[in-house]
């Protein structure tokens, strides 16, 4: 495939500006094409008040602001479109208006172009039936705010190329979007779900099932989210919700049809008036009927998509968090309420209208299409890759991936026809450490056991990967902090970037490295640079952890994952440099603040920074390098995993964990 290295915009208003936007701040050059110049202006009108927020907010400079302006291009002379690679549409949905204009673009972009439409009412198909190359041709489904939201829905048509929907998943991936594949169908994944959640909303309080207010507060009580179906329309446009219905019902069934009081609210050009809380008082009774069919529909129809074959579970999960922001999708909400429970909640929705309720809820056989697979395999040639995808929570270490990381490991060891395994994270991260709620809800159940049994299950799966018989590489292409350095160091070898990011961040949250952190490392860079890692805190990037040794080669971002299959490493730790004197007199410390490493002249901005760690975590975690150096290398790991339920009983554990999930500074005391 051709590299994508210029981009067009056909349509500036909201979406089309935005979508020009998200390119040329990534570097991209864009032309920007619309009808008429006014059109023009207004939409770089758009762009420049959003980047006036970033340059307000200290996110970009001056030179940035002026830098990324400078790569937008703005013409309403479509013949100008033959520079670019990929030519997004982004004009109103009329379907004959967009047919027109790609049979147009068609003979002016080059034969290597490929052609997108950004279209939400439409099948993809539709709109390149008649075209000479309609293989070119796939959707680019952005949600608001283009710019800012990271989920885009490919979606190929009847005669979409696969090499073509191959590079954009790459081209989306690489330049920070979160793609999810769909099939061609009406509503593609995300709205088709969530539309009917919004619109069950309407017809409950049309049924006078509670209030605007309680029945968004239900629904934020239910599903998590910040905003209720109405405070969203309300935000979104009303009548955006009512033409999304009927667009829906017009290619599928009745009950996606817009309520009658959605439709008056349009009528009456007014927004839902979410204070009104008269009816809140009487409606606690109807918590349950609301809850029921929220759910039963918008979970009913994410079920039906997995059984149609629209989309997976795993990238319909990922699209809600990605792209309506909720902090879980349908089938984790689903495995929380039980498939039991969601099943008769379908069916007293779905019988109403006459659905068949989906068979995977129903029949044990299509059960496994439920399964949230955040941990995959992929084979190329004689390589075997392990893929963390859960991009938009940075690929967190839970019980569940670390399953799912066992199951993948047990695959690909068994395989005869690989010869290495290369691990990788989506996303910004490699994995940014252990899944922080999962300490906190185990905590807070007085189950510290259960921390227990996790981290020994860990040490036993990094166990796995350190013994293989196949070479085994981490890729880390992004934050790799904690329990993911520790998987890191269980590999063979560890490929970073210029966007890699290296850290041990445990004793600045109260707990210590428990997957093999205070022992591998200490094997791989020496104690002191082991312990100065650990007791610090210290991110590095790419080319001081190739410095530390901790990476053994540079390498650029690749484009494609697959191109990583052919990548063969010599020599471990290339780059390693001898320690300087002051990083060797590391080796000594022992935790103490009153250290003379601490008091000697010159120290103050080291003991300034150690003073903000949890006292008792960098205790234990320096005396758990000294010992376990001393020992083999299993029995160091034993070591360790020994003082894990007495760091996790520690109040400052419990302050410096609740610290991440609040975003304020932690006061250790000691205790």
């Amino acid at each position: 495939m051709k590299p994508i290295t210029t981009v067009g915009v056909v349509g500036a208003g909201t979406m089309g500006s935005a979508i020009a936007q998200h390119f040329v701040m990534k570097g991209l050059p864009v032309i920007l094409v619309d009808q008429q110049q006014e059109f023009l202006e207004r939409g770089v009108g758009y762009i420049r008040e959003s980047l006036g927020e970033a340059l307000q907010r200290g996110l970009i400079d001056q030179q940035s602001f002026d830098q990324i302006l400078g790569r937008l291009h703005c013409t309403t002379d479509q013949a100008e479109l033959a520079k670019a690679d990929l030519l997004v549409e982004a004009i109103f949905e009329n379907l004959e208006v967009k047919k027109g204009l790609f049979a147009e673009l068609e003979k002016v972009v080059g034969p290597d172009c490929i052609l997108a439409s950004n279209t939400s009412s439409f099948l993809i198909s539709e709109i390149a039936a008649e075209l000479q190359t309609p293989e070119r041709v796939v959707g680019v489904h952005y949600f608001f705010h283009a710019a800012k939201n990271k989920l885009v829905e490919l979606i190929p048509g009847a005669k979409s190329a696969p090499e073509i929907v191959a590079a954009l998943e790459n081209f989306y991936t690489y330049y920070d979007k979160t793609p999810i594949l769909v099939k061609d169908a009406p509503g593609f994944a995300v709205n088709r779900f969530f539309v009917p959640w919004l619109n069950e909303a309407a017809r409950l309080y049309e049924e006078g099932c509670g209030s605007i207010a309680f029945i968004d507060r239900i629904a934020c009580d239910v599903f998590g989210v910040g905003m209720g179906p109405f405070a969203l329309m309300n935000a979104t446009g009303v009548p955006i919700a009512m033409h999304a219905a009927d667009g829906l019902a017009s290619e599928l069934n009745p009950f996606y049809a817009p309520a009658q009081v959605l439709c008056r609210q349009v009528e009456a050009k007014q927004d839902w008036n979410v204070e009104d809380t008269r009816q809140l008082n009487n409606g606690y009774d109807q918590a349950e009927v609301v809850t029921r069919r929220l759910v039963g529909a918008s979970l009913g129809v994410a079920a039906q998509m997995v059984d149609e074959g629209v989309v997976d579970a795993t990238s319909t999960d990922l699209g809600a968090r990605a792209g309506l922001r909720w902090p879980v999708g349908p089938f984790e909400l689903l495995e929380k309420l039980g498939v039991a429970q969601v099943k008769e909640m379908v069916e007293s929705v779905f019988s109403v209208w006459d659905l068949a309720t989906p068979a995977c809820l129903t029949d044990p056989a299509r059960a496994e299409s439920l399964r949230l697979n955040w941990v995959k395999t992929e084979v190329v040639d004689e390589t075997g890759f392990i893929i963390f995808d859960l991009p938009d929570r940075m690929n967190p270490l839970g019980e569940q991936v670390m399953s799912q990381l066992d199951r993948c490991v047990d695959e690909l060891n068994g395989r005869t026809d690989i010869s290495k395994i290369i691990i990788h994270g989506k996303g910004k991260a490699f994995i940014a450490g252990a899944d922080i709620k999962f300490f906190l809800d185990s905590m807070d159940a007085d189950d510290l056991q259960r921390i227990q049994s996790f981290t020994e299950f860990g040490q036993q799966v990094l166990n796995k990967i350190s013994a293989s018989n196949k070479t085994t590489y981490a890729y880390l292409d992004g934050l790799t902090l904690g329990g993911g350095l520790e998987l890191a160091l269980a590999c063979d070898y560890r490929i970073g970037t210029r966007k890699s990011v290296l850290a041990f961040p445990e004793t600045g949250i109260g707990i210590y490295p428990g997957l093999g952190g205070t022992q591998r490392a200490s094997r791989l860079i020496g104690v002191a640079r082991a312990k100065q890692l650990i007791a610090s805190g210290q991110f590095l990037n790419g080319k001081k952890a190739y410095a530390f040794g901790l990476v053994d080669t540079l390498i650029d971002p690749v484009f494609d994952l697959r191109e990583l299959a052919g990548l063969t490493l010599e020599k471990a730790q290339a780059g390693r440099e001898e320690g300087t004197p002051a990083e060797l007199e590391f080796a000594a410390f022992n935790g103490e603040l009153d250290h003379p490493l601490l008091t000697a002249e010159g120290s103050e901005k080291l003991a300034k920074t150690l003073s903000r760690k949890a006292p008792i975590a960098l205790k234990t975690a320096m005396s758990l390098i000294d010992q376990g150096y001393a020992l083999k290398l299993q029995e160091g790991l034993q070591l360790e995993l020994s003082g894990l339920k007495t760091i996790f009983a520690t109040q400052d554990a419990k302050t410096g964990l609740s610290s991440i999930l609040s975003g304020q500074k932690p006061n250790f005391t000691g205790e």
